[in-house]
């Protein structure tokens, strides 16, 4: 049997995982993985998948696993982290525990005065053992900086009440994996409080990757804007910033990152690449399913009271679904959703069919069999 250590000829888990094997330069790697993956992953490890330290397979969790190697009294140690206390601070927030493109394992993104060794700009010495801040307000302290999302956040004609509050209940205020600093993750940092995308996430069948593998703040704007729902742009105009052939995004090299809506959302280098482009003619106002279907400029005759126009979440739902197309009927098959509008023309489709179904269903080929 191969070991957990080595290089790639030797070390079974570098079979799949390629963690420590190409280390940008400039860049730096955890010198842990000489040990062997095992000496922080448990390779059977089972338990509540929620749980970090199961879903990562470690021993322990940070910061107990990183404290077992690394000794708080070493003066270098206290040096790095300017003498500030960090016996229960999670040491992955600011490191990456596997290898990083920039040096002592920092994360990709960081925050400025962090990446600068500024700590002095947002903390006084620590007093009693507990972390001190230039202002008790920690709100305030942000807003030193970053006066032009506090304006934002001011002038929105639609509040999102998550921002009304402290600015680190969403952003890390040192370092992160995600874009934004955003804490947790892109995803989880808004299911803490939205509990019904979080139901959505564990239990739909199908999933819109924009959502719920990149973030809600890709459509969403999450310090408040001047649109229902907090939407960054009207109707279609927020499906077609990506899924339109007249789609612009920009590239950058520096960050290996696609931005769109004016830089507003920086996403995946590859992003696009993997993303379905909608045929759509007629300055995007026709073409999908089919040539000469509306997709605006109509009414929705699936509307009861048929004043709504014609639009993407006509059809679509769109966060996730039963099916890859993520129709409103929850359904895998077409004719459900097109008897909403073509009653009468497509064969008869029932009544009770036409109607959305409240949340997403499990797939019919996984209902096959089940007794009633």
């Amino acid at each position: 049997m191969k070991t957990t250590a080595g290089d790639r000829n030797e070390n079974l888990c570098l079979r799949c995982h390629d963690q420590g094997v190409n280390v940008p330069k400039g860049g730096s790697r955890h010198a842990a993985l000489d040990m062997g993956c095992n000496a922080c992953h448990s390779t059977h490890k089972i338990g509540a998948p929620d749980k970090r330290e199961n879903q990562f397979h470690l021993t322990k969790d940070s910061p107990a696993l990183c404290l077992g190697r690394h000794d708080l009294k070493e003066q270098a140690l206290k040096k790095a982290h300017h003498n500030q206390p960090i016996e229960n601070a999670d040491c992955l927030t600011c490191h990456d525990p596997h290898q990083s493109n920039k040096p002592k394992l920092a994360q990709k993104f960081q925050h400025a005065p962090f990446e600068s060794g500024d700590c002095e700009t947002c903390h006084a010495a620590a007093k009693e053992g507990k972390v001190v801040l230039t202002n008790t307000d920690s709100r305030a302290l942000c807003v030193t900086c970053h006066s032009e999302q506090a304006e934002q956040m001011q002038k929105a004609t639609v509040q999102h009440p998550g921002a009304q509050g402290e600015c680190i209940a969403c952003h890390s205020p040192h370092a992160s994996k995600s874009d934004r600093l955003l804490s947790p993750d892109p995803v989880k940092v808004c299911e803490n409080c939205h509990s019904e995308q979080a139901q959505l996430h564990k239990t739909a069948p199908v999933l819109h990757p924009a959502a719920f593998r990149d973030g809600c703040f890709t459509c969403h704007n999450g310090h408040g804007g001047q649109r229902p729902k907090l939407l960054r742009a009207e109707g279609n105009a927020l499906c077609l910033e990506c899924h339109s052939p007249r789609r612009s995004p920009k590239y950058d090299e520096s960050t290996r990152t696609m931005s769109i809506f004016n830089g507003a959302v920086r996403l995946p280098g590859d992003y696009f690449a993997r993303l379905p482009v909608l045929g759509l003619l007629n300055m995007d106002t026709a073409g999908h399913p089919t040539a000469g279907h509306p997709v605006t400029a109509a009414i929705d005759r699936g509307d009861p009271g048929k004043k709504r126009p014609m639009g993407c979440v006509s059809c679509h739902l769109p966060h996730a679904g039963a099916s890859r197309g993520m129709f409103v009927t929850n359904t895998a098959a077409t004719m459900p959703l097109c008897g909403r509008c073509h009653q009468g023309e497509i064969g008869g489709v029932p009544e009770a069919a036409t109607k959305p179904s409240p949340a997403p269903l499990p797939p019919a080929s996984k209902a096959k069999g089940k007794k009633n």
